[in-house]
């Protein structure tokens, strides 16, 4: 034990310490203590889930209390999810308790006894989600000044969480609106697993001064120990089945390299040729005589055997990317329960799905009874809710990002600290209409390149400098509904100037920003200069979906005479008679009901999931750039099976034989492929220019682009443009479908939007760098 940092909490809560036989405190809580019991600057704890940050923040924040109470909440901590709130709370009881500290929690399932209570008598710890906080502020802002009067410290919890989207946005503007009312200066505590860059949380919580914040992480090769494989699965489809049979029946993955050997080798393809690869393999195909057929079994059979195989003991999580994957996988699971799967034990968790549903699953993995376990679930568990030990996480499909990935695998190998991951790829076997970029196995080649980055303990940075326009409006709304009105210049003093957070919106932006809204009736301005909410402002805020700063689709409630089983979106509701699949239980429509929003079902023996809308992020350039190295590479991996390792090998003999090693550009008639090997808004950036000069057949992929140019020289003519940097991003911006992407960007004047859109979601100054590059590597070529 650190008697200089044990000496300095409060001796009540030393005893709980010893109580707790405590040998020693982390090297990360010794620092906390010492930062915030020794000094006024604000502080970041990054530690890998279970590394003690909730004790590292809260024990010196609770002696500070201590020392002098208040009658005002002098804690607020911020969470974003309910459940995390529950599972802070419950942690938090026998350290308040030990001190005398009251500790409130306040979400929609809290009492509303509770909330009057905390509101006549504020003090302690507030645990609170920023919808929650935005519900306090605006029905009960005029006791503000009194409930946080003598608030001393907010803690972000997930920090990671908030840093670059609308909920962070939302957060940082609650925050110093709380601050200006009830005039108070608090000191910031930032808690996250998944941080490598000091700067941006740094200048997210003070954008002014982040030089006052300590950055507090764990010394040494933490994270080096994690046991992880990836394990390759390829969709099956039609034309994969064919080449199966044309090759003799082959299992396994010996099919694909024997494809890339008929097409280099018997058909002698050459750089140049890869307009030709589909064609060519389906020709090869043909005139071997396949019979057309379909194997029983598909790849997500193949998933469901790899799971129950690689996660068969103890307690495990599965990650899904998408919803509609993860329901058809839990189906074939339940399905084969007599089968290869008898001894599984499957829940689910995602947000299509009721609470009951949800705290169900969780209250299973929280109960250690030596039975295997599998859950498969969505991002709703990748925060750190405490669901006890987790064995082995697994993860479906490459990750949208490496922090991400980094934050799953913290919730495995608590008791042992050794994290432990299967990954699971899903590629699709190209076709004979497969573009080249399909023969590199995208998914396989971004798995490897996150797991290689995140060794390396990169993770993506942040973008906290965005205009956030959606969010600005719906802050508008909320100070108008809070106060019942302002004058204008107060309300931009508010938001935009100070403590506010939208400092890149100038006054002439939101000038325009307000007429704007006024036309739509969203604010109006009296007589005498106050602006105040319109007819349609009153209406949005008087919802209770309002709270939210991002948007929600409708739904619909499903749910059968005795069971609420959760939500799906309008759009996906099967009409009355037909089958689908949620919650890993097979139902039939029976009534819906559209003025209550209500879907009623009974247990069906069929049925399929429904195609939830996607939701994936954008993937950074380095990635891209990493996926590319790998290529290059021919080092074999150790953490990778069989099935990638033949595919890594055969994208590589592809990237080398069709000349993409040495040149990213490829031409045929009339075409030309191009592969940037960069980020998501780039490739919209280099899309959206092809559109903007007239290439109206363009159309790309997530590696690729392919133009409607004959030759080199029209491609360089196409190219100069960006390259000298004459393109406007605004004109750019202005060919963008759908321009919405938040919440209340309809109500936005579209020019402005485009000027948000032109900066936020394209990057013309990393186009016109690859732009230039590909003119350089072509003029040496």
């Amino acid at each position: 034990m650190s008697a200089s940092a044990f000496s300095l909490l409060d001796p009540k809560l030393q005893k709980v310490i010893y109580d707790k036989k405590w040998d020693k405190l982390h090297p990360v809580q010794v620092r906390a203590i010492q930062a915030i019991l020794e000094t006024g600057r604000h502080v970041v704890i990054s530690a890998p889930t279970a590394g003690g940050k909730t004790e590292a923040a809260f024990l010196p924040i609770l002696t500070a209390i201590a020392k002098e109470p208040q009658p005002s909440v002098q804690c607020l901590c911020v969470s974003p999810l309910k459940a995390l709130i529950n599972d802070q709370f419950a942690r938090l009881e026998e350290w308040c308790e030990a001190l005398a500290i009251p500790v409130h929690r306040w979400h929609g399932d809290v009492s509303g006894a509770q909330k009057r209570k905390l509101r006549g008598n504020p003090g302690g710890v507030l645990i609170i989600t920023p919808e929650s906080l935005e519900s306090n502020l605006v029905n009960f802002g005029k006791l503000a000044p009194k409930i946080y009067a003598h608030l001393q410290f907010v803690v972000i919890d997930e920090l990671h969480a908030f840093l670059d989207n609308v909920r962070g946005m939302h957060l940082r503007s609650l925050v110093a609106r709380i601050s200006a009312a009830a005039g108070v200066k608090p000191r910031f505590v930032g808690l996250s697993a998944t941080l490598s860059d000091q700067d941006i949380p740094r200048r997210f919580l003070r954008p002014d001064d982040p030089g006052s914040v300590d950055f507090i992480a764990p010394d040494g090769s933490e994270g080096d120990n994690i046991r992880l494989k990836i394990r390759a699965v390829l969709a099956r489809t039609r034309e994969s089945v064919e080449k199966e049979n044309a090759f003799g029946g082959l299992g396994g993955i010996r099919i694909e390299a024997d494809m890339v050997e008929l097409l280099f080798g018997s058909l002698g393809l050459k750089p140049g040729d890869w307009d030709c690869l589909g064609r060519k393999l389906e020709n090869a195909i043909r005139k071997r005589g396949v019979e057309r057929s379909l194997s029983l079994r598909d790849h997500l059979d193949d998933l469901a055997d790899l799971i129950a195989t690689r996660l068969s003991k103890g307690k495990n999580l599965a990650f899904v990317n998408a919803k509609s994957i993860l329901e058809q996988i839990a189906d074939r699971i339940v399905q084969r329960q007599g089968d290869a799967h008898s001894g599984l034990r499957l829940v689910v968790h995602h947000g299509s799905l009721s609470k009951d549903v949800r705290e169900e699953t969780e209250a299973k993995l929280k109960k250690d009874d030596g039975r295997p376990l599998v859950c498969l679930c969505s991002s709703t568990l990748e925060m750190g809710i405490d669901i006890g030990d987790i064995r082995t996480v697994g993860q479906i499909g490459a990750p949208w990002s490496v922090a991400s990935l980094r934050q799953r695998i913290g919730r495995s190998g608590r008791k042992t600290g050794e994290p432990r991951l299967e990954l699971f790829t899903l590629d699709t076997s190209p076709s004979p209409t497969a573009n080249i970029a399909d023969f590199l196995y995208p998914d396989l080649l971004r798995a490897i390149a996150m797991v290689e980055l995140m060794g390396e303990k990169w993770f993506e940075p942040p973008d906290i400098d965005r205009h956030h326009l959606s969010t600005l409006v719906h802050q508008t709304m909320s100070c108008l509904k809070q106060t019942g009105g302002m004058p204008i210049p107060q309300v931009y003093a508010a938001l935009c100037q100070g403590e506010g957070p939208f400092r890149r919106i100038a006054t002439r932006q939101f000038a325009r920003l307000l007429r704007g809204l006024a036309a739509k009736e969203i604010v109006e301005q009296t007589p005498d200069g106050l602006l105040i909410l319109g007819l349609m402002g009153e209406r949005l805020t008087a919802s209770y979906e309002f709270y939210a700063a991002f948007q929600a689709p409708e739904e619909y409630t499903i749910q059968t005479e005795h069971e609420r089983i959760g939500k799906l979106p309008a759009s996906l509701i099967p009409p009355v008679g037909e089958c689908f699949t949620l919650s890993a239980r097979r139902w039939c429509v029976t009534h819906i009901d559209e003025i209550a929003k209500t879907v009623l079902v009974k247990r069906s023996p069929g049925g399929s999931a429904p195609m939830f809308h996607a939701s994936g992020g954008d993937i950074h350039t380095v990635v891209r750039r990493r996926m590319r190295g790998l290529l290059l590479e021919s080092g074999e991996l150790s953490y990778i099976d069989a099935t990638a390792l033949a595919l890594l090998r055969s994208a590589r003999r592809v990237f080398l034989e069709s000349g993409l090693a040495d040149c990213d550009v490829q031409f045929a008639r009339e075409k030309v492929l191009w592969l940037p090997w960069t980020g998501t808004r780039t490739m919209r950036t280099l899309a959206l220019y092809a559109q903007h000069s007239g290439l109206k057949q363009a159309h790309g992929d997530e590696l690729s682009l392919t133009l409607p140019l004959a030759g080199k020289e029209a491609f360089l003519e196409w190219l100069q443009p960006l390259a000298r940097g004459d393109i406007d991003p605004l004109e750019l911006a202005q060919k963008m479908v759908p321009k919405t992407a938040e919440k209340y960007d309809t109500f936005i004047p579209a020019d402005l939007l485009d000027e948000a859109n032109a900066t936020d979601r394209l990057d013309i100054v990393e186009a016109q760098q690859i732009a230039r590059e590909a003119i350089d590597l072509l003029a040496s070529t």
